[in-house]
């Protein structure tokens, strides 16, 4: 998928401007790092294309659909094309490795073949196969953050959205988390991934999107963490 910000402002209630006068294209296939410090904007434009947010001028299109203008109806239809993997996991505590990821697909109702087969396939991707019946709380940080990244890639999506998915990760774990999401990217999804992890950053020089006070003041391909 491809996203498109054109004159985009977010403002929030009294007079906060988390994001001010934002264009920018990122093409279909691209790996795009989101860099700047912590209240720069960086959630807001993420949750801008995830439609969690909506903008309050200019107009946000993704895959070619005005999100402004998009119909409540659709937007749990244009998710599923979506994959999202915030900080924090967003686990179910009570459920096993396996039915975590499942669960997204049952929600959907999508044939319990499919299901399974797609379960399988996600979870053998990242590596966690004989993890399968296992609860969160038995994993490490590394490993939670794998299953959260198979539940984003259960529904195939087109665009992978990661929300500083490192960033409370160790180094090895941290790179191995980088691997998965350059797999996916290598297959010709889109990646946009906000982070602090500056070695990361270096290391791959992929586009470098920077933020500062919610303004765009960097926009780099094979970029550093600091021009």
């Amino acid at each position: 998928m491809n996203i498109t910000f054109s004159e985009v402002t977010k403002t929030f209630e009294p007079d906060i401007t988390a994001l001010f006068d934002i264009s920018l294209n990122i093409e279909q296939g691209e790996f795009v790092y989101v860099i700047g410090q912590t209240g720069s904007g960086k959630s807001t434009l993420l949750r801008l294309i995830t439609r969690e947010l909506l903008p309050s001028a200019g107009t946000v299109a993704v895959g070619g659909f005005d999100l402004r203008r998009m119909r409540r109806a659709d937007v749990p239809y244009y998710r599923r094309d979506v994959g999202l993997v915030a900080q924090d996991f967003k686990l179910i505590s009570s459920l096993t490795v396996y039915e975590n990821i499942a669960f997204v697909m049952e929600a959907m109702s999508v044939p319990k073949r499919i299901v399974a087969e797609r379960t399988r396939d996600v979870i053998n991707q990242v590596g966690l196969w004989r993890r399968r019946f296992m609860r969160p709380a038995q994993l490490s940080g590394g490993e939670q953050q794998r299953v959260a990244i198979a539940r984003a890639l259960a529904n195939s999506p087109s665009l992978f959205i990661a929300d500083e998915p490192t960033g409370n990760l160790d180094f090895h774990t941290a790179a191995e988390v980088m691997k998965i999401l350059f797999a996916i990217n290598a297959a010709g999804v889109t990646v946009v991934m906000s982070t602090h992890n500056q070695s990361i950053v270096n290391s791959s020089r992929q586009r470098v999107i920077e933020l500062d006070n919610g303004k765009l003041i960097r926009d780099e391909k094979g970029g550093l963490y600091q021009a």
